[in-house]
């Protein structure tokens, strides 16, 4: 295995937006230094980005979401490839990088029970970076498919809530977006997750269009009458379009969610996305449960249930890597005391 450094700002997005420029550009502004690398063993190419963000001192760690691509590299086992790779890896990195972190790709199949690195250097983390469990939906045959895979729950809120809100695309003007984001920081108080970071959000859209690569970010509002009542981003590359950050206040009990992702849906199909993320429901083994209340709505959508491999860390210094996972348990238990209702989607 070789691994050839390149510049991150010129690398392709071939499987999920989280692989990209795009992602690399969004993270440099949020204090991670990206590094990319092309990925060569036995006439087999791919590319790879990996995040690494200063913790303490003289300790970094890095981050891959949803890489490197472990599932047609020429080994057939993911634990052998992994350990090839880390190895690589941690001579091309700064020596403070006390463990790599794999959040890995979705696999292909939609199945439960996942693998499990435990062996030698591999612990799993207590609790994912990205969620161990999502809805998938096939967009290959357009939206018309899609709507005839929506389940009665979808069917019945879309009927009462599609006459009731106009649904469009943001056009760019700031007074729009802070109402939106008055309607998150709402529903983040309503439902108990973190919210973002206006200043983060804000850099998600502005750099949509600007950056190398065929990633989009749009931010699609809901209003009722004048006023914006929600919204949903979604960030699209050719693979996966993913439902990122969500927002609705209730209206006589009438949620604006359903219109939202049905709008997105159609927008995902129309920009030729093969698959569309819901981004969150719980995973195996009880783990991820504060998603419980995502999964009925999110499976009203059709699709399928994925499950992937837990977050997991190559461990490169012991001592330090305890040190930094015993800080965030603590950081994870105050994050997540409540449980987000429909229509709130996990961060990033």
């Amino acid at each position: 295995m070789k691994l050839v450094p390149m510049d991150y700002k010129k690398m392709p997005s071939m499987s999920s937006p989280l692989q990209s420029s795009y992602w690399a550009a969004v993270k440099h502004g949020s204090g991670w230094k990206p590094y990319a690398f092309t990925i060569e063993m036995e006439g087999w190419t791919s590319f790879v980005l990996v995040l690494v963000k200063r913790l303490f001192l003289f300790s970094s760690i890095a981050y891959i979401p949803f890489g490197p691509d472990v599932f047609h590299n020429p080994l057939h086992s993911v634990s052998e490839f992994l350990v090839s790779f880390s190895k690589e890896l941690k001579r091309a990195l700064p020596r403070s990088v006390f463990a790599i972190r794999y959040d890995l790709p979705w696999d292909e199949v939609n199945d439960p029970n996942v693998m499990h690195l435990t062996s030698g250097r591999f612990h799993t983390a207590k609790e994912s970076v990205q969620p161990d469990g999502t809805v998938r939906i096939a967009l290959q045959w357009g939206f018309h498919a899609v709507t005839l895979g929506y389940r009665d729950r979808a069917k019945r809120a879309l009927r009462k809530s599609i006459s009731l809100y106009d649904v469009a695309l943001w056009e760019g003007d700031t007074p729009s977006f802070k109402r939106w984001y008055d309607t998150y920081l709402e529903t983040a108080r309503r439902d108990g997750f973190t919210p973002r970071s206006e200043k983060y959000l804000k850099a998600l859209l502005s750099l949509d269009g600007k950056v190398h690569g065929d990633v989009a970010c749009k931010l699609i509002l809901a209003r009722e009458g004048k006023t914006i009542i929600g919204g949903l981003m979604l960030l699209m590359n050719s693979v996966d379009a993913i439902y990122l950050y969500g927002s609705t206040l209730r209206q006589d009990g009438i949620s604006c969610s359903y219109v939202l992702q049905d709008f997105a849906l159609r927008m995902a199909c129309k920009n030729g996305c093969q698959f569309y993320d819901m981004h969150g429901i719980p995973g195996p083994k009880g783990r991820g449960e504060h998603l419980a209340s995502l999964e009925l709505f999110k499976l009203s959508f059709g699709g399928q249930s994925y499950y992937r491999t837990p977050t997991t860390d190559y461990v490169l210094h012991y001592f330090r890597w305890k040190t930094y996972t015993v800080m965030e348990r603590f950081r994870y238990r105050m994050k997540r005391k409540t449980k987000p209702q429909e229509g709130a989607a996990d961060t990033l």
